[in-house]
């Protein structure tokens, strides 16, 4: 009886010295699908999915629909299906539809949250959302310079966004209410921050159903 009991706390303890060592590896292997699926998105074709979609799949640039949450199927049906993606289909291979699938299906789980920084300050400076809420962060940068963004209490070392351009970061929002906000480190305006009031009383975030592409639809 001994023996067996040895025999099966060694066992238990392999398997988890296992699954400890698969954790990590498999953490690892969603994160290189998921940056894989950002850059088919930004760069497929010469053009990217943004072109038409979006830059964040929101379908705010008047062709192509809102794709945040669309299953891998809808996208393998707009692939086949829209005849302006055909410069897509010629191009794109099973692995990367598999990786867009992949990032817009996390878009869709995430409240986009957008603030503008135009010489120093932020438009709008501040906004509420609701506890426990999985926030995509989107900072547009209308300097021609880059400049570097930090928060002290969001986790944010530092993000550094280019000239004319936009950075975006996953920031999930604490159970307790409270305030957090950035700051641009390197503007010539000082003190001024972007604040997110981590509210109760803030709209609940509903995803919104993503768009069935059909051929009428835009381009990906």
């Amino acid at each position: 009886m001994k023996v067996r009991q040895y025999s099966a706390a060694l066992v238990f303890m392999q398997i988890s010295v296992v699954l400890f060592v698969l954790a990590p590896l498999a953490q690892a292997d969603e994160s290189e699908v998921l940056m894989e699926g950002a850059r088919v998105f930004d760069s497929i074709a010469s053009v990217g999915c943004k072109t038409c979609h979006g830059e964040y799949a929101e379908g705010d640039v008047g062709v192509g629909p809102y794709i945040r949450g669309a299953t891998e199927g809808t996208i393998r049906a707009a692939i086949d299906a829209t005849n302006e993606m055909i410069v897509v289909k010629n191009v794109i291979t099973e692995e990367q539809i598999q990786a867009v699938a992949a990032y817009v299906g996390q878009l869709g789980t995430m409240q986009p949250v957008r603030t503008l920084a135009k010489r120093g300050r932020f438009l709008p400076a501040e906004l509420s959302v609701r506890p426990g809420t999985a926030v995509q962060l989107i900072i547009q940068n209308s300097s021609i310079e880059p400049h570097a963004f930090k928060s002290d209490n969001m986790g944010i070392d530092e993000l550094v966004i280019a000239g004319r351009s936009s950075g975006s970061l996953a920031w999930q929002v604490p159970e307790s209410e409270g305030e957090f906000s950035l700051y641009c480190t390197d503007c010539k305006l000082k003190d001024q921050f972007f604040t997110v009031h981590v509210d109760s009383s803030a709209a609940e975030f509903r995803r919104a159903p993503a768009a069935t592409t059909t051929a009428s639809d835009g381009a990906m």
